[in-house]
């Protein structure tokens, strides 16, 4: 595991490194961490690349990500953009990814955990109207823009910076995406959004499952994300987003 602590450690497996992919990030706050402080490592990592002569830095940010989002996970996440852009490093790229799918459970935990409720829920309630979108991409396709946006294609590193979309063609609302779930793990539950639910209440109506899994199957900050309109591309005219693997396809 990367030991921030040890700069010097740090610093030296970085010495002879061309391009630097930085995914690393912490999903829940946890036992006195913060995301403000993932962002601070993250920003100590770039100044160490800066220093070993790190030709190339691409890192994961998230879409719609501001400084003053109210959601630390990404206002942390626009915070290590931020640091990226005045490290002085010769070139850099951000991928702007909101959520991931693939073909495997430890690359889809959102659609495998909500299938594993379908599966068994007669009843399977959302947040708010139901209306919001969600835009992830394919695994394989995050992978192949992560490629590019580190010039290895050609063998030498693309334009200065670049900012880019990590997002799918596909941009269901909640109600959309869930009820095309159950239909594809043969579930007849009821997909519902009476709009009188908070995140909060949701969250708290997965505690059992929780303690029965032992994991936490929807953290309140996720579901409030979720929820907040941000998880959409923030350039949907990109071109090379309608080439990505369609997710409802997918499903």
């Amino acid at each position: 595991p990367l030991d921030f602590g040890d700069e010097s450690r740090l610093g030296a497996a970085l010495e002879g490194c061309d391009v630097l992919y930085c995914t690393y990030w912490i999903r829940f706050a946890l036992a006195g961490d913060t995301h403000e402080a993932a962002a601070d490592r993250v920003a100590g990592l770039f100044r160490l690349a800066r220093a070993a002569g790190v030709r190339r830095v691409v890192f994961t940010s998230h879409t719609q990500a501001t400084e003053d989002s109210p959601y630390p996970y990404i206002a942390g996440k626009a915070r290590a953009a931020a640091a990226l852009r005045a490290a002085g490093l010769p070139s850099y790229a951000i991928a702007r990814p909101c959520g991931v799918f693939g073909d495997t459970a430890g690359e889809s935990i959102l659609m495998n955990n909500a299938a594993w409720v379908l599966r068994r829920a007669p009843l399977f309630l959302l947040a708010g109207d139901g209306l919001h979108r969600f835009q992830p991409i394919h695994v394989q396709d995050f992978a192949d823009l992560l490629m590019e946006l580190g010039g290895l294609d050609s063998g030498a590193p693309g334009p200065d910076a670049q900012e880019r979309d990590a997002c799918g063609p596909d941009a269901p609302t909640a109600s959309e995406l869930f009820q095309h779930l159950a239909r594809a793990v043969g579930s007849r539950v009821l997909v519902a959004a009476p709009g009188f639910l908070s995140t909060q209440a949701v969250t708290k109506l997965t505690k059992p499952i929780d303690w029965l899994t032992g994991d936490v199957m929807l953290d309140a900050d996720d579901l409030d994300l979720l929820c907040s309109g941000l998880t959409v591309a923030n350039e949907p005219d990109d071109p090379a987003i309608a080439g990505r693997r369609s997710l409802l396809k997918w499903l």
